[in-house]
């Protein structure tokens, strides 16, 4: 069960175990990257209590955000920061984002082989990585780029003639503490 935790209420460690889908008796403790990754004190030393939790997720799936169908697209740019996602405080530099992204190609024409794709970052160090193609001599490429504290895609058409060149990609999962069911880097 992915996405925020209740905003108001206990919260125990059961919670957070819980929502990135671990059993809720699994034996942790507040130094975790889990449980320190929700209540946003990653750096060493820096104290950390269980209502620091409230209100938030380490994990998000879902349409994210979603490009048009195009030979070239771009999708709306997500905000890390902007309350949709994380606090401020989860994001320090140097540990790392999961981002996963798809494509999408018209099933009548061809067929999406090598998705989705994930992507690895480190968070306050820009990465951007292009996905390999959808497969055969018909390609749909996706790029993804995270600059600090933003997501963005684009997507492109190469290879050979087709009747339907479009393409669609979607940012369809970000996380702070584990990589995303695709393939890739």
């Amino acid at each position: 069960m992915a996405g925020k935790l209740p905003s108001s209420g206990a919260i125990s460690i059961s919670d957070l175990n819980v929502n990135v889908g671990n059993s809720g008796s699994r034996t942790t403790n507040m130094n975790e990257n889990l449980i320190r990754a929700f209540c946003g004190g990653r750096v060493s030393n820096t104290a950390v209590s269980l209502g620091n939790a409230r209100g938030r997720g380490v994990t998000f799936s879902g349409v994210l955000s979603r490009s048009n169908y195009a030979t070239s697209v771009s999708m709306p740019s997500v905000s890390l920061t902007d309350g949709t996602y994380f606090d401020s405080s989860q994001l320090a530099n140097g540990f790392p984002l999961y981002t996963t992204m798809n494509v999408d190609v018209p099933p009548t024409w061809w067929a999406s082989i090598n998705n989705p794709r994930n992507m690895t970052s480190t968070l306050g160090t820009g990465r951007s990585v292009t996905g390999g193609g959808t497969g055969g001599s018909k390609n749909f490429y996706s790029v993804t780029t995270y600059s600090p504290q933003t997501i963005s895609g684009s997507g492109y058409y190469s290879g050979s003639s087709t009747g339907n060149p479009n393409g669609q990609i979607t940012l369809q999962y970000i996380s702070l503490i584990a990589a995303g069911s695709g393939t890739g880097s």
